[in-house]
């Protein structure tokens, strides 16, 4: 089998220019509980509705194309909604054929502007999160 590493894949928001550098959440999650009956060695399990954990995706600030960006974005913060794509590379970051993973209809909820120090070299970015009603794989 191929591995990878966290690099080979390609993340968009649909409708926003450019990809994103980093990925966090987006997991499919349900809550178990156990209930027991008397008499009984093992439980019964009940679950909760599955849920998608926020997505949050960072970039390093260009200041060419970003200002605008973040301008529009500002306003769109509870309002709008999105369609984020992760989709696996190869290492030349070639889409491998694999269907893409989708959050679709994801609500843009914050804008985490670029960090500012006057006594730094280090680089900038800024975060979007977005809430996500599901995921699937495939467009």
């Amino acid at each position: 089998m191929a591995k990878t590493s966290q690099r080979n894949f390609l993340v968009k928001v649909i409708g926003i220019d450019g990809f994103f550098a980093t990925k966090q959440g987006g997991d499919k999650t349900s809550t178990a509980t156990k209930v027991w009956d008397g008499g009984v060695l093992t439980p019964d399990i009940l679950s909760s509705p599955p849920d998608v954990t926020d997505v949050t995706l960072t970039r390093p600030y260009d200041r060419d194309r970003d200002p605008v960006v973040i301008a529009a974005l500002r306003e769109e913060v509870g309002r709008r909604r999105y369609t984020v794509t992760v989709t696996p590379t190869d290492r030349d970051l070639v889409a491998t054929g694999a269907k893409p993973t989708v959050y679709a209809d994801a609500l843009l909820t914050a804008i985490r502007e670029p960090d500012v120090n006057a006594s730094s070299g280090d680089s900038t970015s800024y975060e979007l999160t977005f809430a996500c009603p599901t995921v699937t794989s495939g467009v």
